[in-house]
């Protein structure tokens, strides 16, 4: 097959092998044969957040695209609010976790170390 297509409605929401997998998480990359790279599409109930970690170890690069709701990224203990449209990207060392406001907070995160 030369394409595929996936429906995140269509995926069952668990832990992923990610450092930070929530159980709010759908493996989308792993549901359309994506190997180079994490996708997750990741769709947190109000108040719920994800795991905080950093990508010391792996030197992986975390990005987030917000879809709906409202949030928060907290960065190195840094809140700043986060929502619909907006791009976050983390630098490796750096600690972080997204968390939902009251709308609860969906977005989707790409995972992956450069190359070498």
């Amino acid at each position: 097959m030369s394409f595929q297509i996936v429906d995140p409605a269509d995926l069952d929401t668990g832990r992923g092998p990610h450092p930070a997998a929530s159980p709010f998480e759908k493996r989308v990359g792993e549901a359309i044969g994506i190997t180079a790279f994490g996708l997750y599409q990741v769709e947190l109930p109000a108040g719920e957040e994800t795991v905080p970690h950093d990508h010391r170890d792996d030197g992986a690069e975390d990005a987030y695209a917000v879809l709906r709701g409202d949030g928060w990224v907290v960065v190195d203990g840094q809140e700043t609010p986060v929502g619909p449209g907006q791009y976050i990207a983390v630098t490796v060392e750096s600690s972080r976790y997204l968390r939902a406001g009251r709308d609860g907070l969906a977005f989707v995160a790409v995972c992956a170390s450069p190359p070498a």
